[in-house]
């Protein structure tokens, strides 16, 4: 049998046996929702309501038609006519409603309440039938709301509290402004120890009540956030409300403190001073309003304000205090109105005409004293006294008496003020400390999360991006008032201005306060991309730096600026980097393209300086790009970029296979350094045009082309970096700079160095040397001669090469002052020196060449260079069968290269250790060879390294194959025998270089000859 079901509480839906049956006009819907309400209808007024805009007869027709569509599109009669007058629902079927199942025991059925009754449905122009419906939904809201405040307060200690909360958010829905609502809700989480949420829900509603109705929260409702708040008293409780309720915006830790403070006058009916400190838009005003909102039932409260313009009246302040006090004093019937006016008129004759007369201030302090007394008698009182930094010394000195004469009374003074304030109320702030009188309670800016919270909680309807979200936090930075109005521009559509006209009004009259050798520093500050050198600042002024730093010093006390450090250099930056925009902003084109161009040349003329200048190239380049002179900005972009590089191939080749340290942070700075060239090489493209011809330009160019030729050979892009090279020298050549040209030739010599491209490198050695003579660049020639000298060394010319070093060696000695000057290049001479030493079989002189180079390199083991100089020394040492010193220096040099990612001889370091180890029975650091044995071929593609891995598994395969060494895992790791890696190393070692290892292996293979 079917089943017919009609859902009516909510969006309206009628099913057929489970399944949604939808009809062609809404007439026939209200016909079913009419009659499943209703039971037996009459046909003629079901008929009036229907179709009350048509006749009798075509209203009963329509009714037939209606009858029979219902019926044929659910297929039985589910409507019949049990008489000509009546209609019904055929009892042989099922017909059911949540409505009737709703209003025959609402209590136990409140979940069926999804919504109105008959959500969204309307018959157009049937006020019969509208009339109907909206009684209808009254009644079942009326009847939902009766018996959810019923199973609510039966509910609320005993079900589930996800359950309750959800009856109780759908009474909100259904009527925000019933304050009893709020109570339920604040009562369950009350119940649930969830006391952050009850003043949450409070604040809310206070704000709520306030705006919409103009009305302040019931006693009932008061009296539940009172209960929280002396619950909160315990310290174990305490802990647990603010764990509660971190999330609450509104500065909940502050408004505690603020309770408690009140909560201790009340106590001790004794007064107390509470300052609040906080610097501009922090939300001072806002945090005492708001709570001071919720103390009117304890509290009488007299508010006041003071302005900058009080500094020159301090009587209006007092005006206003007493005009407070005159409300509460005519309220408790101290005087009468006309006695009240009487005494007014004696201190302030200006609040009832416009006289202005001098008054006597010790009968005003005893009268205000008086008045506070009698009224503080009959309630506890607040003084509020708002921005007391404007007051000025004669105000503070009233204010002061009438505290210090206050006594045994429930008063409560509440002072905000900003950072900056002047020396007479320190000293009252002072003295109030001393006394143990005060309670301070400093505001600092919102958290990230705090501020992340607050937009979340305003702006999460409009869809912002995460980076909409940054960009606010970030200049923000944290403020209250600048979260505001970041809020209300987005909400109200406008475009996003990182200065709101508040904003402007407001930096425009913290700038009025200053003067104009102030106003000029933070003109040139805001030019800055963060902080500024004091030294700097005082420069660009020309001022003496005791001025500038006086200067300094008066802004750090306005709270625009504030100090930083680093290294020996005192620095300052804008304490809000808004009033940096601001200030930048109404700068002219002019000013500030003259201002950045200063900045530049100062900060170009201070290079020398610095022991490391590359942090200032960045700098130096953004000014001068904001000066308008391109050329200068490429330049020290490019000096920045190198820097960055850190490239050291002054003395050996350190490029690297793509298989180098691939780690996620190499990867992250790889994508930095190669977004930087393509930035770099674009804007190259667009200067190009209009710069080509000019030689800075060009220098610049062929810079660019190098750094990246390197850089790109580092990373094993080989075929891209040694085409750059070529470029530089093409154009180096082209346009005569002979700096780059020697340059471009070093690269190219080097990697031939890497690869071992012999005839390469005769070319380029020939043509380097020959373009230092052309160029009469005496450094070029040595550095040139020594590289031919190494040439020579690897073809086995060795006469040729001691010659071409030792010249080398000369050119860099000349004289004292060269030879420091150089001591690098002479020392990597020597090492070439000492690597001959070795080849002849002479360790004691190679290390005497190799200590001297260590010597002049003033034995610093953190430079890559160097560290080469220390694993041929130990090679040495080696060779002369000193294990235990050649182990020792190894040690060293391995802990050195693990701060490299380019480390030169690293394979013959590994190869050597790994002797040693393998001849005290320690065969780890052989496994960890054999392991990464396609890594350190593969680094540098240099075909030496894979001749001294395989003289490495040549000495070992001899020993096992002799059974010196008995080993299966070593067997398994080395499946070759001894004529495979002896073939191998002699194939890819240097039959000169490498003699001495090459005569080893031949020994060796003759050994295994005469034993088979």
């Amino acid at each position: 049998m079917s089943v017919l079901t009609l859902n009516l509480l909510g969006n309206p839906s009628i099913l057929l046996d489970q399944k949604e049956i939808f009809f062609s006009f809404s007439k026939i819907n209200a016909l079913l929702y009419y009659m499943v309400i209703n039971g037996n209808v009459n046909r003629d007024q079901i008929a009036g309501i229907l179709w009350e805009d048509k006749d009798n007869k075509t209203a009963k027709k329509n009714l037939r038609n209606t009858i029979y569509q219902v019926n044929k599109i659910l297929g039985d009669d589910f409507i019949i006519c049990p008489s000509r007058s009546i209609l019904a629902f055929n009892p042989d079927l099922t017909v059911e409603s949540d409505v009737t199942e709703f209003l025959t025991n609402p209590k136990h059925h409140l979940d069926l309440y999804k919504g109105d009754f008959l959500q969204g449905f309307y018959l157009k122009s049937n006020e019969t039938f509208d009339l109907w419906l909206t009684k209808m939904r009254s009644h079942c809201e009326q009847m939902f709301i009766k018996y959810s405040y019923q199973k609510i307060e039966q509910m609320l200690t005993t079900a589930p509290f996800e359950e309750v909360e959800e009856t109780i958010f759908h009474l909100i829905a259904i009527d925000e402004y019933e304050e009893k609502n709020y109570q339920l809700l604040m009562r369950l989480y009350q119940h649930h120890h969830r006391f952050g949420k009850v003043i949450e829900i409070y604040y809310k509603m206070v704000n709520l009540l306030d705006k919409e109705l103009g009305i302040a929260p019931s006693e009932t409702s008061q009296q539940i956030y009172e209960e929280v708040v002396a619950k909160n008293r315990n310290k174990r409780k305490v802990t647990q409300f603010l764990k509660t309720t971190n999330q609450f915006y509104g500065r909940i830790n502050e408004i505690k403190a603020l309770e408690n403070y009140f909560d201790k006058i009340l106590e001790s009916s004794q007064p107390r001073t509470m300052l609040l400190v906080g610097g501009t838009g922090i939300g001072k005003r806002t945090v005492t309003r708001q709570v001071l909102s919720n103390q009117t039932k304890e509290f009488q409260i007299v508010t006041s304000e003071c302005f900058r313009e009080d500094r020159q009246n301090s009587l209006r302040l007092w005006q206003e205090i007493t005009d407070g006090l005159g409300d509460l004093v005519i309220q408790h019937q101290l005087m009468t109105i006309s006695e009240w006016k009487n005494r007014i008129q004696d201190f302030f004759p200006s609040l009832l005409s416009n006289k202005s007369v001098l008054i006597n201030q010790s009968e005003l302090v005893t009268f205000i004293i008086d008045l506070i007394k009698g009224i503080a008698e009959r309630k506890a009182t607040v003084i509020l006294i708002e921005d007391i930094h404007f007051m000025d010394a004669d105000g503070i000195n009233l204010l002061q008496n009438i505290i210090n004469h206050i006594k045994n009374l429930p008063v409560a003074f509440v002072l905000t003020k900003h950072i900056d304030s002047s020396r007479e109320l320190d000293v009252f702030i002072n003295q109030l400390v001393y006394r143990k009188q005060l309670d301070q309670l400093k505001l600092n800016p919102l958290s990230e999360k705090e501020s992340l919270a607050y937009l979340h909680q305003n702006l999460d309807h409009l869809n912002l991006g995460d980076q909409d979200f940054q960009k606010i936090l970030t200049l923000s930075q944290g403020n209250p008032f600048f979260l505001s109005e970041y809020c209300a521009q987005q909400l109200q559509g406008y475009k996003f201005q990182a200065l709101t006209p508040a904003m402007e009004a407001k930096f425009s009259i913290k700038l009025e306060q200053v003067n104009s050798q102030g106003a000029e520093l933070l003109n040139y500050l805001a030019c800055f991309q963060m902080s500024a050198p004091l030294t700097l600042l005082s420069e660009l002024l020309t001022l003496p730096y005791q001025d500038c730093l006086d200067i300094v010093e008066d802004l750090c006390h306005q709270q625009i600026l504030e100090e930083t450090y680093s290294e020996q250099e005192v620095n300052c930056r804008f304490h809000q980097s808004l009033f940096a925009i601001y200030c930048y902003d109404h700068l002219t084109i002019a000013k500030r393209r003259m201002m950045h161009a200063q900045i530049a040349q100062s900060l170009e003329n201070s290079i020398h300086q610095h022991h490391d200048p590359s942090h200032l190239f960045n700098e130096i380049s953004y000014h001068y790009k904001c000066a308008k002179q391109p050329i200068k900005a490429l330049a020290f972009q490019l000096n920045y970029l190198e820097s960055t590089l850190q490239f050291h191939h002054e003395l050996f080749p350190i490029y690297t296979q793509t298989n180098e340290q691939i780690s996620p942070s190499w990867n992250e700075k790889h994508q930095l350094i190669q977004n930087q060239f393509n930035l770099i090489r674009k804007q190259i493209e667009e200067l190009r045009l209009r710069y080509e011809k000019i030689k800075d330009f060009q220098e610049s160019m062929i810079k660019f082309l190098y750094l990246e030729g390197c850089y790109m050979i580092r990373v094993g892009q080989y075929q891209q970096g040694i085409a750059n090279i070529q470029r530089v020298i093409a154009f180096a050549n082209e346009w005569h700079h002979t700096d780059y040209l020697l340059e471009g030739y070093r690269q190219l010599i080097y990697y031939c160095i890497q690869v071992e491209n012999i005839p390469e490198m005769k070319y380029y050695t020939d043509l380097a040397l020959d373009a230092s003579v052309e160029a009469n660049n005496h450094e070029a020639i040595a550095i040139n001669l020594r590289l031919h000298g190494l040439y020579y060394l690897m073809v086995g010319r060795i006469d040729d090469a001691i010659h071409q070093i030792k010249e080398s060696i000369n050119c860099f000695s000349l004289t004292a002052s060269l030879q420091s000057k150089y001591a690098i290049q002479i020392a990597a001479a020597l090492d070439y020196l000492a690597e001959i030493k070795q080849m002849q079989g002479n360790p004691d002189q190679a290390m005497a060449y190799q200590q001297k180079a260590i010597t002049l390199s003033q034995n610093n083991l953190n430079e890559p260079s160097i560290i080469s100089f220390y694993i041929g020394l130990g090679i040495s040492y080696y060779y002369k069968q000193d294990f235990e010193n050649a182990d020792r220096i190894f040690i060293q040099s391995k802990e050195a290269l693990k701060s490299l990612s380019f480390p030169w001889k690293e394979t013959q370091l590994e190869v050597y250790s790994t002797l040693i180890n393998c001849a005290k029975g320690d065969y780890q650091s052989l496994i960890n060879v054999i392991n990464k044995q396609d890594c350190l071929i593969s680094r540098y593609s240099n075909p030496r390294d894979k001749g001294y891995i395989n003289y490495l598994f040549a000495i070992i395969a001899y020993k096992l194959q002799l059974k010196i060494i008995c080993d299966d895992t070593l067997q398994s790791l080395l499946p070759h025998d001894f004529q495979y890696y002896y073939s191998t190393a002699k194939t890819h070692l240097n039959p000169y270089r490498d003699c001495q290892l090459i005569k080893e292996l031949d020994s060796l293979n003759q050994k295994i000859i005469i034993t088979k």
